[in-house]
């Protein structure tokens, strides 16, 4: 909000610049709203209506300099850059629908600068005053110092720290009466100096939960993949084990706890994930028989062969297999292939249906 109250007397400019923040804040969406409604307005693109409404995009651009000019922030490096951009984007639009997209986003984008700079300003100007304070310079403990500007009214956190007289000052470099509005400044004293905290804006804010958001998901993705619970991607091996070639009873069948042996061996060998015959093994996961049948994750699966694959280090994998395998090839027949591959892909887990 905005109060204004006339005066016969000129004022330094930097006691006029919080008012002048929000006066040409209002001008100023007031002039896009009316150059933006222009340019929505139904008319052939042709080359005078064209030419008429770079006249008004250029006044905006006349205007954003003037507005930094009158903020003192034009000898800002990110604010002089903000202005050419819009001007660079302006002089390559050729025609109304790029004219009306450079000045909501690059116009905006500058004055958004312009502002927030100005700001900045401000708050320099108040730790100014805070670190001329004769308390502030004698304090050598860490003191978390928040000042409240509402109106015309300055309020200190914690309260009495500061003098009458900087508080006074801080008034003077909101111009009371001109300033309407909630403005907080938090500020860190450490050693006899005040430093600016930075306040969240609730773009920042938002930016952040949002950060933090992906981040949970990124974690959550994770884990359903290390629990087999999603898919897992990397390099490893297929391993095919098979019936011995001479039938010589049951002892000559691959069983599940030839199965499960094999498995745990991957596993301890590094294995980050493993599945038999396509199911995806978990920590609850099940292989069992049932009759000649092999059972995992209480679905049969191809047997003669069975394939057991697993992400991993495919040499840790093999090593970590060979003792097993060549007993099982000694004692019962089993055969068995093992294809290293830099791409395995393990399916994620899925409930029984």
């Amino acid at each position: 909000m905005i109060k204004l109250r006339q005066s016969g007397r000129h004022s330094p400019l930097k006691d006029k610049l919080p008012f002048l923040i929000l006066f040409l804040l209002f001008v100023n969406t007031a002039l896009i709203g009316f150059g933006y409604l222009l340019f929505f307005t139904p008319a052939e693109d042709d080359e005078t209506s064209l030419m008429y409404k770079r006249e008004v995009a250029v006044a905006i651009s006349e205007y954003n300099y003037r507005l930094a000019g009158e903020l003192d922030v034009y000898e800002i490096f990110a604010v002089r850059e903000a202005l050419a951009d819009y001007n660079h984007a302006l002089e390559m639009a050729s025609n109304s629908s790029e004219l009306i997209q450079v000045i909501v986003t690059e116009g905006y984008a500058a004055q958004d600068i312009i502002y927030a700079e100005a700001e900045g300003r401000l708050k320099e100007r108040v730790l100014i005053a805070v670190n001329n304070d004769a308390r502030v310079r004698k304090t050598l403990d860490e003191v978390n110092l928040l000042i409240r500007i509402v109106d015309d009214q300055v309020a200190v956190m914690p309260e009495q720290f500061l003098d009458h007289g900087t508080v006074k000052h801080i008034q003077q470099i909101f111009s009371p009466g001109r300033f309407s509005g909630v403005q907080l400044i938090d500020i860190k004293v450490e050693n006899g100096i005040g430093s600016l905290v930075r306040t969240q804006t609730d773009q920042d804010q938002l930016r952040s939960l949002s950060e933090d958001l992906e981040t949970v998901r990124a974690a959550l993705h994770d884990t359903m993949v290390k629990s087999g619970f999603a898919e897992m991607v990397g390099p490893g091996i297929s391993l095919m084990v098979y019936d011995a070639a001479e039938t010589t009873g049951s002892d000559s069948l691959v069983h599940d706890a030839d199965v499960r042996d094999l498995v745990n061996e991957l596993f301890s060998a590094g294995a980050r994930g493993v599945s038999v015959g396509n199911q995806r093994l978990t920590a609850t996961s099940a292989i069992r028989c049932s009759g000649p049948l092999v059972m995992v994750n209480y679905r049969q699966v191809p047997t003669n062969p069975v394939v057991i694959e697993a992400v991993g280090n495919p040499d840790l994998l093999i090593s970590g297999l060979n003792l097993i395998i060549g007993d099982l090839k000694r004692t019962r027949g089993l055969e068995f292939e093992i294809n290293t591959s830099g791409f395995i892909k393990l399916p994620a887990y899925t409930e029984e249906e």
